[in-house]
């Protein structure tokens, strides 16, 4: 069995107004960082630059990846998706927007059941929703203008259930330099949908995928690796794995790095990022200091967004590709080749 985590409390905050720090199983109910009160509550000005939220999701069949995103900055809003063809290595689309800020994009403060997600502009819609009672997940990616007799660059739906699955993992963390984040890291995920782009259509039925979902007052500069893999092993069990380097490791008792194999949630120790930084599309390497993972990467393509707007800039590469390694939970070894997935490197000032 796997070693449990405590439950996810009621609320981020104590009802004192400081914030339940550590590591949890399952999801809040909601991510309220108005009730934090005292040191833990920034002022008007300072809530404007560092209040972010965005939710990112993945899903991957055999034959095709995408993954997509929506930040709301407070100030700005961006989004971004990508597909790539695993049977032939061919990026079907990638695509950044930048965006104005609310009522143009939502991110709502329920990470689990509410959930409600948007980003549009007139040549881009991306959603997500997960209404009360609802087992499952939903969302849909438009790249393009919508025009009469104009294919999109990009459309898809998708859904991910929820039931059945193993918990999501929770985090609330402090964050040097800013205040509070609140990550739900969730993976592993069954997967539902139809996907069009570069002329191909895919049934994604019978994928695996997974969500991140993030909210927090943050540092000014904020920088992180990121792993995140979704797959199903040789018997057909779907299976996750997210690790990170950089971020939530304050202090001893939050720590977001999992697996998730079947029903049963694993946390694993810190990850440890092996890379070639001035060529990402070289094989990566990650591994956690407990020895429970062993990973190595190989990347076939890789989103990049690069901006200096002055007053915020950013250096966010995130290679996609296939995964194989070592996971060794409990008294078993287990093993696994080519499970799609992303690598991430991102150096942010915002």
């Amino acid at each position: 069995m796997a070693p449990r985590l405590p439950p996810a409390p009621p609320s981020v905050d104590d009802g004192g107004g400081a914030p339940r720090f550590g590591t949890y199983e399952g999801t809040l109910d909601a991510v309220h960082l108005k009730n934090l009160r005292g040191s833990y509550q920034p002022n008007a000005l300072d809530k404007l630059r560092m209040h972010k939220k965005w939710l990112y999701g993945f899903l991957a069949t055999r034959e095709v990846l995408a993954l997509w995103a929506v930040v709301d900055l407070g100030y700005t809003s961006n989004a971004f998706s990508l597909a790539l063809d695993l049977t032939t290595q061919r990026v079907l689309a990638d695509e950044s927007y930048l965006g104005l800020p609310r009522p143009f994009v939502t991110v709502g403060d329920h990470p689990g059941p509410g959930l409600e997600v948007g980003f549009r502009r007139p040549d881009a819609r991306l959603a997500a929703s997960r209404r009360f009672g609802d087992e499952r997940f939903h969302g849909s990616v438009r790249l393009g203008p919508s025009l009469p007799f104009v294919r999109p660059k990009l459309a898809f739906t998708w859904e991910l259930l929820a039931a059945g699955a193993a918990p999501p993992l929770t985090v609330i963390a402090p964050v040097e330099g800013g205040v509070v984040n609140v990550t739900q890291k969730w993976a592993g995920l069954l997967s539902f949908g139809q996907l069009e782009a570069g002329g191909r259509r895919f049934v994604l039925d019978g994928g695996v995928g997974g969500l991140d979902y993030t909210h927090g007052y943050l540092a000014r500069r904020t920088s992180w690796r990121w792993a995140f893999v979704c797959g199903r092993l040789d018997d057909g069990t779907p299976f996750g794995i997210n690790l990170v380097e950089g971020f939530n490791e304050t202090r001893d008792d939050v720590n977001e790095n999992a697996v998730w194999l079947g029903q049963q949630l694993h946390p694993v120790g810190r990850a440890r990022f092996a890379w070639n930084r001035s060529d990402p599309l070289d094989p990566w390497r990650v591994s956690t200091t407990d020895g429970k993972v062993d990973l190595t990467f190989k990347p076939l393509a890789a989103h990049r967004d690069f901006r200096d707007l002055k007053l915020v800039k950013s250096r966010f590469e995130q290679p996609v590709g296939l995964w194989s390694g070592t996971l060794k939970l409990g008294d078993s070894a287990v093993r696994f080749e080519n499970a799609a997935g992303v690598t991430e490197d991102q150096d942010v000032l915002w």
